[in-house]
């Protein structure tokens, strides 16, 4: 299976320790496969719940995207940015981001990984 950088892919992080993402959550893919040991890197997404506080990435709009969105809004988790292994992808890409979110995602990447 071909996986696209900016394509939004289900991914199952299983179970890990503290804050650490685990389950299944839809992903950002941010980096190509290695073709030494078929990892990439990931940013994990989760559904952004009015009144919480979000830090270390960006929200998105659900509705560009899906039909029938559960929620409205999305947080794209710079700050949670994983390894995996391409084997952890579930099924094909679900959408990719358009050009608006691409460059928040960048200026949000730059702006949290200044050194």
């Amino acid at each position: 299976m071909k996986i696209e950088i900016l394509g939004v892919y289900l991914v199952d992080f299983k179970q890990n320790f503290g804050g650490e993402f685990s389950g299944k959550h839809y992903a950002l893919v941010i980096s190509e496969k290695s073709k030494k040991d078929n990892t990439l890197l990931v940013a994990p997404i989760t559904s952004k719940k009015s009144g919480k506080k979000y830090r270390g990435g960006i929200t998105i709009d659900c509705k560009k995207y899906q039909e029938n969105p559960q929620c409205a809004k999305a947080f794209i988790k710079i700050r949670k940015i994983r390894e995996i292994d391409s084997k952890r992808i579930l099924g094909n890409k679900k959408y990719t981001l358009d050009e608006q979110d691409v460059r928040s995602f960048i200026a949000s990447f730059n702006k949290f990984f200044s050194f």
